[in-house]
């Protein structure tokens, strides 16, 4: 159910009986401007997480969720396409499992009004330790990641596919812009996102929804444009593939590929997508990991993920780098392979029955719903449960092929770690 609060500010219900806690999520939305507004906007987050004008230091924080029978709180980011959120969750157990109920959805709404309402701040700018403690924190982790050669690859991966900017950096911006921001930048952007962001309070739970309803009016967020933005992000084709090597000592090379597949989010084949990346590199069954991997021994890890808001298919394995050229074709085998339905039905069935058995384990998260409602908001679509059992199921193999013939190479990374070791 939703509940519009003023222009650009809605409520979502989810009413449920299934778990034994509430949640409240309080979602900003924004269009990305560009790779500083990512730093920001992430550094913004942890300072909103950690702190604010009532609670002071994270032990303070602590402590008033423990008086909360030990609720939970934090905050997320995330890149849909070409939207950014900053997501505040709140998590309590419900009263009725409580001897004495004390209203803890109730509670909730007035913990994260502080949180969001009441930063650690004043005269214009939040309190210089606390904001230097988390830069520095933020950028210790990017820095971090270099040391994750698999996760660094693919960053470096995307970095070379996408053209724009915003879609080039990682959801957490960068190190460099990290390290020019003042106390300042971050809190004038923070006022930025509590004027103009678009709002989405989600509850989820067993709840009174009238309580709901009240208690999110009483955040008093001022009326802004309303509707929502186009999910995918979809970039042009480019003519050529092009290619990075980078060299570094290492035990293990590198090879990220990177695809575009013109598959958008909730469209006719987006059940088809999911299929075919489960054979073609996202599970056990594949053709990645079983002739890559397994058979040809080519490769330590191979595997494939897709992303449907920017319609990017990444392709990421660990070799040796002499192996280089004989991976890429025999991963381009493996895709031509699917484009010409060189495949067993039973594969098909059995990759179908691995999506569906991981969908409805998740349906024990009670995020997982929260997830989905807003997605359904966002897009103007709703799939039931059963309805995207049903979709997957009714998949058929020409509908697969036709994916598969839709993905097209455009972007190469090589961690090369030859002769370094």
């Amino acid at each position: 159910m939703q509940i519009s609060i003023t222009d650009g500010v809605d409520l979502i219900l989810i009413p449920t009986q299934q778990f034994k806690t509430n949640r409240i999520v309080v979602s900003f939305m924004t269009e990305l401007a560009d790779v500083r507004s990512l730093s920001i906007r992430t550094l913004l987050s942890n300072l909103l997480e950690t702190s604010s004008s009532d609670f002071p230091t994270q032990s303070k924080t602590a402590l008033e969720l423990s008086k909360m029978y030990g609720a939970g709180f934090g905050t997320t980011v995330n890149r849909h396409g070409n939207i950014h959120m900053i997501n505040f969750v709140f998590n309590c157990i419900d009263d009725k499992f409580l001897e004495n109920p004390v209203g803890l959805v109730d509670a909730g709404f007035t913990f994260l009004k502080k949180m969001i309402l009441n930063p650690l701040a004043e005269d214009g700018e939040f309190d210089q330790e606390t904001f230097l403690r988390q830069k520095q924190n933020l950028i210790a982790y990017v820095n971090s990641i270099r040391d994750n050669k698999q996760s660094y690859a693919s960053l470096k991966l995307q970095e070379g596919y996408f053209n724009e900017a915003t879609q080039k950096s990682p959801v957490f911006g960068s190190a460099e812009e990290l390290e020019k921001l003042t106390s300042k930048d971050v809190y004038d952007a923070y006022l930025e996102m509590i004027k103009n962001d678009r709002i989405q309070i989600l509850v989820s739970g067993d709840i009174d929804e009238n309580l709901a309803a009240e208690r999110s009016k009483d955040f008093n967020f001022a009326g802004r444009k309303p509707g929502y933005f186009d999910l995918n992000y979809a970039q042009p084709l480019k003519k050529t593939v092009s290619e990075n090597v980078e060299k570094q000592k290492l035990n293990q090379s590198k090879l990220d590929l990177g695809y575009r597949l013109d598959v958008p989010y909730r469209s006719k084949l987006h059940y088809a997508a999911l299929i075919f990346n489960g054979l073609f590199g996202g599970s056990p069954l594949s053709k990645l990991f079983v002739n890559v991997r397994e058979k040809e021994s080519l490769a330590y890890y191979a595997s494939s993920s897709f992303d449907p808001y920017r319609q990017f298919l990444m392709v990421q394995t660990g070799i040796q780098s002499a192996n280089k050229e004989h991976v890429i074709q025999l991963i381009a085998d493996q895709l031509k392979t699917l484009a010409i339905g060189d495949f067993e039905d039973v594969l098909v069935e059995n990759v179908k029955s691995s999506l569906i058995n991981n969908f409805e384990s998740r349906l024990d998260n009670q995020m997982t719903a929260v997830n989905r409602a807003q997605n359904d908001i966002l897009t103007g679509t709703y799939v039931s449960n059963e309805d995207w059992i049903r979709n997957v199921l009714s998949v058929s193999k020409a509908e697969i092929m036709e994916v598969a013939s839709k993905v097209k190479l455009q972007n190469i990374y090589f961690l090369d770690g030859a002769n370094n070791c």
